[in-house]
């Protein structure tokens, strides 16, 4: 990292009206999400009904404006194997295998697909037996 005075973000200079575009223009922001997902036009009635159903849950699990595409696709799949499951037969495997992929991603899998809370499948063992050496009483 380089001494001295670290550049201001470039949305400072525009709200200070300061900005100088042969110098400021070329740098980028990194915009942190917090947004919740945005729902794409291509939807199919039956995914919309998906995406309704399944949004407060991914959203309490940290999905955010960036993960709107994965969760599209998330939802486009359960709508076809929802409808193969009403139609009387079960879906492709390869369906299922996707879904269940999905759902790991998006963090709706069930614990142990919550890695970002800890790891902890149980929630009584932590995940790493290790992580006690060090820290004992004397």
């Amino acid at each position: 990292m380089k001494r001295g005075r670290k550049p201001e973000p470039v949305g400072a200079k525009w709200d200070r009206n300061t900005i100088q575009p042969v110098r400021d223009g070329v740098k980028t922001e990194v915009v942190v999400p917090g947004d919740p997902p945005i729902m794409p036009d291509y939807l199919t009635p039956e995914a919309i009904d998906v995406w309704d159903e399944v949004l407060g849950r991914v959203m309490a699990a940290g999905v955010t404006e960036i993960d709107s595409a994965m969760f599209a696709r998330y939802c486009s799949l359960e709508a076809l194997v929802r409808a193969a499951f009403k139609a009387g037969g079960p879906p492709p495997a390869a369906y299922l295998t996707v879904l269940r992929q999905h759902e790991e991603l998006l963090r709706i899998a069930g614990p142990k697909s919550r890695v970002g809370e800890g790891g902890k499948a149980d929630g009584a063992k932590p995940s790493n037996p290790f992580a006690r050496n060090g820290h004992r009483a004397r």
